[in-house]
């Protein structure tokens, strides 16, 4: 057996790994580094080397990264700690209604991912509004963690964001955050029609079935809609203005655009914050969980060592054979499974990049348009049942993988992997 064949299975076994470990509940920074391990003693290029290489990895991507997540995570913090992200949630709740309740929940969702707030702080926000009106609409809780998880991806795949995915996309293609316009806004239109109509008609389903909303012994469901005291949601314009303008009008790095942003949200809501003892909280709160950081880059080291062993040629020519020689393809396939297999969209993102950005050019891709099939692929598989994301959206909503995955599938995997289709056509077409 050839060396570069042994390699390439030492590749696929540190994979089965990853993917096993996470499903068991075991950290990544553990996992990757068994991984590197593995590759290191079937690439024939000795432990140590092998995970010094993964090391280096890990090193420069958290130099590339750290600053991304600070700032969305300061950014996100502020809004949230100011009340503005309840008063966003229930100004559209107030305004819908009854009569869409499903679609207001989805549409909250969406907003509030728009305005930089992490997805797990959208859950623990959105997840009691959701209930007090499903129960009211006798709308069965397994709706609700894809109408959260379902809008956040029908939102990142916006032109122009201070995303994580779009700024590294284009940032190593060398294009503006706005590239591809054309194509980002249709897959973004797109997916929050089909999300959005297939949440609504699930909803509408299941009360013909006879299911309906189960409240869970000491929960309780009285919300205001009208509370007092909350900053109006349209003071939002501010700070989420300041990013986009930094970013898209005056070139401003992705992670200084966020640090402006979140300096913008600070001095607006300076006193809603409790004063310098509120932000100093808020923005300790922020450091910590930027901390999130290590866990990504440790996945994305993992590309580091994978490169450097015999068997990559091999996959490479692999892949290059399935996608038919299209550079499209080939990178929806090698995000969609790196992204998969980690159960990190950002991971898969940037050990793609890392690894084959050059053969994807070398291939006669359009920067602008593997940016916008990058992004879109991202947000396809990343979210199998192991990833972090959806274990905890479902445990926070007390929906079981068995109850409320059958949507979250529908939603983030099948409806962007038609999108990225989208993507797909019109960078072959030459739309951009």
């Amino acid at each position: 057996m050839s060396a570069q064949l042994i390699s390439l299975i030492g590749i696929f076994l540190a994979l089965v790994l990853v993917v096993a470990g996470s499903l068991r509940g075991i950290n990544l920074i553990i996992l990757s580094s068994a991984a590197a391990f593995l590759v290191s003693a079937t690439g024939s290029i000795g432990l140590l080397n092998g995970y010094g290489a993964y090391l280096e990895g890990v090193a420069s991507s958290v130099t590339s990264m750290f600053p991304l997540f600070l700032g969305g995570q300061l950014l996100g913090c502020f809004l949230e700690k100011s009340g503005l992200t309840e008063s966003i949630a229930n100004a559209v709740i107030r305004r819908s209604g009854t009569r869409a309740i499903v679609v207001a929940v989805f549409a909250v969702s969406w907003l509030l991912t728009f305005c930089g707030i992490n997805v797990f702080v959208i859950i623990f926000t959105v997840y009691p509004i959701a209930c007090a009106f499903f129960k009211v609409g006798d709308i069965p809780r397994s709706l609700i963690p894809a109408c959260v998880l379902g809008a956040c991806v029908s939102q990142q795949m916006l032109p122009g964001i201070a995303d994580t995915i779009n700024i590294l996309a284009t940032d190593t293609f060398g294009v503006p955050a706005a590239a591809g316009p054309v194509t980002g806004i249709t897959m973004t239109v797109f997916l929050f029609i089909v999300n959005a109509g297939y949440l609504y008609r699930e909803g509408k389903k299941a009360k013909e079935r006879g299911e309906g909303f189960l409240p869970l012994d000491g929960e309780s469901f009285d919300i205001d809609l009208d509370k007092k005291g909350l900053p109006h949601p349209l003071l939002a314009v501010v700070p989420i203005g300041v990013v986009l303008v930094a970013l898209n009008g005056f070139s401003v790095p992705a992670y200084a655009s966020l640090y402006l942003g979140a300096i913008a949200a600070m001095a607006l809501f300076f006193r809603r914050l409790g004063g310098a003892k509120g932000v100093t909280a808020t923005l300790n709160q922020a450091a910590k969980s930027s901390m999130s950081v290590l866990s990504t880059c440790a996945i994305i080291g993992f590309s580091g060592i994978v490169t450097a062993v015999p068997g990559y040629d091999l996959l490479l020519a692999g892949l290059e054979r399935v996608s038919g020689g299209n550079p499209y393809l080939f990178a929806f396939i090698c995000v969609a499974v790196i992204a998969g297999v980690s159960g990190s969209a950002t991971g898969g993102v940037q050990f793609v990049l890392d690894s084959f950005s050059s053969k994807l050019l070398a291939m006669g891709g359009n920067p602008a348009s593997l940016v916008r099939v990058i992004c879109a692929a991202a947000r396809t598989f990343d979210s199998l049942p192991h990833n972090s994301a959806v274990v905890l959206t479902l445990n926070a909503c007390n929906v079981t993988h068995k109850e409320g995955y059958k949507h979250v599938a529908v939603t983030t995997v099948l409806n962007t992997t038609l999108a990225t289709f989208i993507a797909i056509l019109f960078a072959m077409l030459g739309i951009q």
